[in-house]
């Protein structure tokens, strides 16, 4: 496995796989893998040329799509694959939720968007569940809009337990479906991803304003 999530690296490796090298950027792909190899690239970077000169010295590149109407620029085979959640979270479906509105950013924050966001979010009572790569000391930055925090450790059991889950990122919006809470998703989503929060009662949000989110009961 070839990343640039250390992460990322750590976790296949709990998984079996003996060799995980990091790698900066989707063009240096051809550093490590050896002519005649199979490749599957998952990123969004533009590959400025370079995914073509992959196709003529790998025996087999598959790309996993970026959009459901994303197809194969070179002869690549473009893999469209459905979210998918940790069986774990279903576990949860039916057991009852603690009454609480939680707000999950994402991991990190490194424009500090939420800081600027006063006025969105002042008065809607939302528990802030911390990215795993927050500032150090973002948390203390944030109280004026979320008095209530929790660390990005209990990521799962906060998913698993709360009535109410407000994200922008669209995976943890599947995981806490998964887990029945209600959803809402803010952010723009494409064709197929709004069909499927649709199918799931997730709710999505395009344009993040006040009274958008007021409507919604957040």
């Amino acid at each position: 496995m070839l990343t640039n999530d250390f992460r990322a690296a750590s976790a296949i490796r709990e998984y079996g796989v003996p060799a995980c090298t990091t790698i900066e950027t989707v063009w240096d792909i051809d550093f490590v893998a050896q002519r005649g190899d199979s490749v599957i690239i998952d990123t969004p970077e533009d590959d400025k040329g370079k995914l073509e000169q992959y196709v003529e010295i790998f025996m087999k590149v598959q790309r996993v799509a970026i959009s459901c109407e994303d197809s194969s620029r070179y002869g690549e085979e473009v893999l469209h694959p459905n979210p998918m959640t940790d069986p774990w979270y279903a576990m949860y479906k039916t057991e009852p939720k603690v009454e609480r509105t939680l707000f999950f950013y994402g991991d990190s924050d490194p424009e500090k968007w939420l800081e600027k966001q006063l006025d969105l979010f002042a008065g809607l009572e939302m528990d802030l569940l911390l990215g795993e790569y927050f500032y150090q000391g973002y948390e203390t930055a944030l109280l004026p809009l979320f008095s209530v925090q929790h660390e990005a450790e209990a990521y799962r059991e906060m998913l698993a337990q709360s009535q109410k889950v407000v994200t922008c990122v669209e995976q943890t919006a599947y995981e806490a479906s998964s887990a029945g809470a209600e959803v809402i998703y803010l952010g723009t989503v494409d064709t197929c991803q709004r069909e499927l929060m649709e199918a799931l009662a997730i709710k999505i949000v395009s344009i993040i304003d006040k009274e958008s989110l007021q409507k919604l009961s957040i």
